[in-house]
């Protein structure tokens, strides 16, 4: 009897065992499924160097050659280190963008209709750099991949007011440029965006493209809409043509979201390029103060084939 008791104790004690590691319940199956976050790192700003004196080094910027596009402020764009308890996803190195409530370049002009302005004086704030143009796109299949992360931050969009336009909070840009063709008609004088990857108020991360050469949006495809303290990876696959034989193609993680056959060059002379960093427009228009906004970009790569 005595025997019998134990052994149905000990049966008792195993399930309760298993049931306590999550055997039999799907336990281990599904964490080892699940992605680990980053955890959150500090929104202060860390020691680094400067993007402008590192855009050689490969492994901050992998085989993508950038240059300063608008901004100017030192805390603006640095290479910083995983030492330093900065997130990275690949090396040892990442790409931080930080804006600060009230950045802008006044040293950096362009037309607003017929007016000449800077981000000062037209409601805009901004830290971007942009890949070398070298020449005409046309003929080429360019594919660019990276990672991003934002760290958790209240406010990194504020609400809108609901007077005047609403804000744009821009993190990449896929752009077109005329080159020795000029198309001053398109877009801003001859540049725009194919697409965005943009930040709304509700703190949403998606993927913006626009209807032909102008700058009305086309498709809006949500990417993450919880987008806070862990990598996210971007893949964009553009076919430079002039002609409707071209495509532009977005993945996030790895999963194809946008697919859009069209013309992705306004002619055979313009060319694609990528920019990124922190762009926000009609910053008047909130109901809350900007706060400042801190990203993280790693992992850069480009590729090109001919068609």
């Amino acid at each position: 009897m005595t025997k019998r008791v134990q052994r149905i104790l000990g049966g008792w004690l195993m399930l309760v065992l298993l049931v306590g590691c999550g055997q039999g319940g799907g336990g281990d199956s599904d964490s080892s499924s699940t992605t680990v976050k980053t955890p959150s790192v500090s929104l202060s700003t860390p020691g680094g160097t400067s993007c402008a004196s590192s855009f050689s080094d490969t492994d901050a910027f992998g085989n993508i050659r950038f240059q300063p596009s608008t901004g100017t402020t030192p805390w603006g764009c640095l290479v910083v280190d995983q030492a330093s308890s900065q997130p990275i996803v690949s090396g040892t190195k990442s790409v931080r963008v930080e804006l600060r409530p009230g950045d802008c370049d006044a040293s950096q002009t362009f037309l607003s209709g017929s007016t000449v302005v800077s981000d000062c004086t037209s409601d805009r704030s901004r830290f971007e750099i942009h890949q070398r143009s070298t020449g005409s796109t046309a003929g080429q299949i360019a594919t660019y991949e990276y990672y991003v992360y934002i760290p958790a931050q209240s406010n990194f969009q504020p609400p809108w007011s609901k007077t005047g336009s609403s804000p744009l909070t821009v993190l990449t840009q896929i752009n077109w440029q005329c080159g020795a063709s000029a198309c001053p008609t398109l877009g801003s004088n001859g540049y725009g965006a194919l697409a965005f990857l943009v930040m709304d108020s509700t703190g949403t991360l998606f993927i913006q493209t626009h209807q032909d050469f102008t700058w009305v949006p086309n498709a809006k495809v949500s990417v993450d809409s919880s987008p806070f303290d862990k990598w996210i990876k971007l893949k964009y696959v553009i076919k430079s043509s002039s002609s409707g034989d071209g495509f532009f193609q977005a993945y996030a993680n790895d999963k194809l979201i946008i697919n859009e056959a069209r013309a992705t060059l306004p002619n055979i002379y313009a060319y694609i390029s990528l920019k990124l960093g922190i762009y926000n427009s009609s910053i008047s228009s909130v109901a809350k103060p900007w706060s400042t906004q801190v990203i993280y970009f790693d992992a850069f790569s480009t590729a090109v084939q001919n068609f």
